[in-house]
């Protein structure tokens, strides 16, 4: 099993200001396995937004069309909190498999006190894997930590 992290993961300036703004926020990351297993990690989500809508670009990463994902979050500092949920955005499916394009994550919205990252872990691996950049966006409000 492996992680693969976006190149500048954790190093964009996050801004959020006094009294809530709408923020965007988005990330890369362009794995080289989709192994059962693997676990791309394209952002980190701010302590402080409230979490209303994610956007998921894929390329065509399976030619078989088997691949299959879910997309979470996990504590950037695990002491920190919160506990991690691999599903809460999307469980299982197979959208990034077959052919290139995008997807609205259908959930609850959910606000984090602490940095979480966007984590996508591959439930069903490709059987013909091919690399290409994964992009997610993250919409919300941002409120700010209690």
């Amino acid at each position: 099993m492996a992680t693969f992290s976006a190149a500048d993961l954790g190093t964009k300036p996050r801004h959020m200001g006094g009294y809530g703004n709408a923020v965007v926020e988005w990330g890369d990351v362009t794995p080289t396995a989709g192994a059962l297993g693997d676990i791309y990690r394209p952002l980190v989500i701010p302590g402080g937004l409230l979490v209303t809508d994610i956007c998921i670009n894929f390329p065509d990463m399976d030619s078989g069309s088997a691949m299959a994902v879910k997309i979470g979050y996990s504590p950037v500092n695990a002491d920190d909190g919160p506990a991690a949920d691999d599903d809460y955005f999307q469980a299982a499916n197979t959208f990034i498999s077959g052919a290139a394009g995008s997807r609205w994550l259908v959930f609850d919205p959910i606000k984090f006190e602490r940095p979480v990252f966007l984590i996508i872990t591959v439930t069903t691996a490709a059987t013909g894997f091919a690399s290409g950049k994964l992009t997610a966006k993250v919409y919300g409000d941002g409120l700010g930590i209690k």
